[in-house]
């Protein structure tokens, strides 16, 4: 990195004097970029709709509002807006529609981080426990989450090597 062989880009949401490792950090140089103000949150917006193809079934003052509710975070705005793309063009939602449809977030999942092992073990926890409802309803939040189905797969026959196998030796015999 010293000579310029290695030329290192990186983003990040956390302070990099903190995430990133000593001798990297005195290594680089740490540029800060400036929030967002309403109008590049609004110019972001219409790059999606131009984007997609179409616009967001928002009125003047939905759009001023989902742009406010984002703050600063760009991401979070695109989150919202992915949402809302999937609604019927008619009718325009106005503010209060705006926050109704936000609410309605998607399951917190991620398949990289805490949640992704939390959900997995609320499934182990619930076939372990009986409780098929249970065992569905995070079975479809992993799912739902993007989880890739074969990893799904293998957990389930870990689950039955290990927890159901001690009950029923056979449980396991595949053909």
């Amino acid at each position: 990195m010293e000579d310029g062989t290695i030329i290192l880009v990186g983003a990040t949401i956390e302070n990099p004097s903190f995430q990133i490792n000593a001798a990297l950090l005195s290594r680089t140089q740490v540029v800060i970029l400036k929030p967002p103000t309403k109008p590049v949150l609004m110019a972001l917006l219409q790059r999606a709709e131009a984007y997609v193809g179409h616009k967001v079934p928002l009125n003047s003052e939905a759009r001023k509002a989902m742009c406010s509710m984002a703050y600063v975070d760009g991401g979070y705005l695109l989150n919202m807006v992915e949402g809302l793309f999937n609604l019927p063009k008619e009718p325009e939602l106005d503010i209060e529609g705006l926050v109704t449809e936000v609410r309605q977030k998607q399951p917190l999942y991620d398949k990289a981080g805490g949640s992704h092992f939390n959900l997995i073990s609320a499934l182990h926890k619930s076939l372990r426990g009986s409780d098929l409802d249970a065992a569905l309803y995070w079975f479809a939040r992993i799912i739902d989450g993007g989880e890739n189905p074969r990893y799904v797969a293998r957990r389930l026959v870990r689950f039955a090597s290990e927890d159901i196998v001690l009950a029923d030796p056979n449980a396991l015999t595949l053909s």
